[in-house]
């Protein structure tokens, strides 16, 4: 009973194959049934098995290509407006970290400081000179550190809150500040931060854990439509003399400058140069703006191999922060705390003080080898953002009264003044896009020429397929067993 059913099932397959390589659109078909030899159709199968291993071979490949969703980064346009591209920001860091003019003032108040017994102010003067230590690590004066880490600890005082009271102050660095041409109060657009380098001033800066203070005038982001020798930003700073110096991370006189951008930790992935004091120096900005396509901002950030900062969300991703935190999280499992400046402060995590110099100094070289790609940072690329290259220039500031103006005006008031435009370099930046290389049209494109190229086949060949394989055979099957069963009552009937 079971052999019969199988061999009408078969029968019924067989009648509909011939059915099917008749009328299908699949080159060469035909022939595996309608061949005028045995050895024809037994090599025309042979073809046609070869030419479905081999689309599928192919086919097989280019899934896989669009599953890893490689990416290509295209030149979209060299001439975008530069008046559409943000300003990035501008962090200032003064070379001198203790200045005998706010030292001097801390000390003597009583109710500022406690010296512990055994100990001095001399000492806290003395100690306060190797504070360059707390910035680059050596250990060169362990003996030293200790005794100021003594006084630190007896008034209960951090790292930062003993370089907020003895490193300048934006108010006493950053003396004129210009917007776009317009002279603008530098405590409105200018603020304290903590940085690797000590207490800077950040213009445009975007502190991602908000201990940046700001106002909502201060938190919108910036444009400009200037170019040119038509400045963006200048800043006019006071020196701070050598005599009055008591630690520094400069061996020079000027600042240092962090062009970096508006949401980038100013640390060490920033553009960094020094202007020097009695100096002009002129930063002139080459942006890139880098998009993404929407094909890629719908795929996973594993596949797509980067990661889509939201602006909705509160903590905008980039990748130098990350990997700024990664470095923070190897010192942290290395010497068990972060350092005082560290981009992310969590609560309950130790901050460095000047007992730890030691450890880090050990671990610097190890900490600073790490690439964005290292297994212990496990950080992505920005599948959006704006960078910029930098070209400085810089000349003396002699001959500031031809210039008029109140900056210069100013700067002629101001012995041994530093003077920094940031400016674009021109009216026009290179706008990119990430492009996956093979997307979903691509891949059914590719799909329909590899089925074309080997079978001469098309979607109507998967709409046949489907056809005479899922409905017309069933349904040959049904009316075949009804006509059987019709023939059974018939036949008992006249029996």
């Amino acid at each position: 009973m079971l052999a019969s059913t199988i061999k009408k099932i078969w029968h019924t397959l067989v009648q509909v194959y011939n059915e099917f390589s008749i009328e299908s659109t699949i080159h060469g078909v035909k022939h595996t049934t309608h061949a005028k030899s045995v050895s024809g159709r037994i090599l025309w199968v042979i073809i046609i098995t070869s030419s479905f291993c081999a689309a599928g071979k192919l086919a097989f490949l280019f899934y896989n290509r669009h599953q890893s969703a490689s990416m290509s980064t295209l030149i979209v346009s060299p001439q975008f407006p530069t008046k559409m591209i943000p300003l990035p920001a501008v962090t200032l860091c003064h070379g001198s970290i203790a200045a005998i003019q706010k030292v001097l003032p801390y000390l003597t108040s009583q109710e500022r400081i406690y010296i512990p017994r055994g100990l001095t102010r001399d000492d806290f003067e003395h100690t306060i000179r190797y504070l360059r230590e707390a910035i680059y690590p050596k250990n060169h004066y362990p003996e030293e550190l200790d005794k100021l880490q003594h006084i630190l600890t007896a008034n209960r005082l951090s790292l930062s809150e003993l370089f907020d009271n003895i490193s300048p102050n934006c108010t006493d660095m950053v003396i004129m500040c210009q917007l776009n041409g317009k002279t603008k109060p530098c405590e409105k657009i200018v603020n304290p931060v903590i940085t690797p380098y000590g207490v800077c001033c950040a213009f445009n800066y975007e502190d991602p854990q908000e201990n940046l203070r700001r106002s909502n005038e201060e938190s919108k982001t910036y444009y400009s439509v200037n170019f040119g020798a038509r400045y963006v930003i200048s800043f006019l700073m006071r020196p701070i003399h050598s005599r009055d110096r008591m630690s520094s991370v400069m061996y020079g006189e000027g600042i240092k400058v962090l062009i970096h951008e508006k949401y980038t930790y100013p640390g060490p992935t920033a553009f960094e140069f020094v202007a020097a004091s009695g100096r002009e120096t002129i930063a002139k900005l080459y942006p890139t703006a880098l998009t993404s396509s929407s094909e890629i901002q719908h795929l996973s950030s594993t596949a797509r191999g980067c990661y889509v900062s939201l602006p909705s969300r509160k903590n905008r991703y980039r990748a130098d922060n990350c990997y700024i935190h990664c470095r923070e999280t190897i010192m942290r499992k290395l010497c068990g705390c972060i350092p005082f400046s560290a981009s992310i402060i969590e609560t309950g995590v130790q901050i460095c003080n000047l007992t730890h110099i030691s450890c880090l100094a050990r671990i610097t070289l190890q900490t600073y080898t790490l690439t964005l790609q290292d297994p212990e940072c496990k950080c992505l690329p920005d599948c959006e953002n704006t960078s910029y290259k930098v070209a400085v220039t810089t000349l003396p500031l002699s001959a500031v009264q031809y210039s008029p103006g109140k900056f210069y005006e100013t700067a002629a008031r101001i012995s041994n003044a530093t003077a920094l435009h940031v400016t674009f370099a021109r009216h026009s930046a290179m706008l990119q896009r990430r492009e996956l290389v093979l997307s979903w049209i691509n891949l059914i494109s590719s799909l329909g020429g590899v089925f074309g190229l080997f079978l001469g086949c098309s979607f109507v060949s998967l709409i046949e397929i489907i056809y005479f394989f899922c409905i017309h055979f069933p349904y040959k099957l049904r009316f075949k067993r009804e006509s059987q069963s019709l023939d059974s009552t018939v036949n008992k009937y006249y029996n």
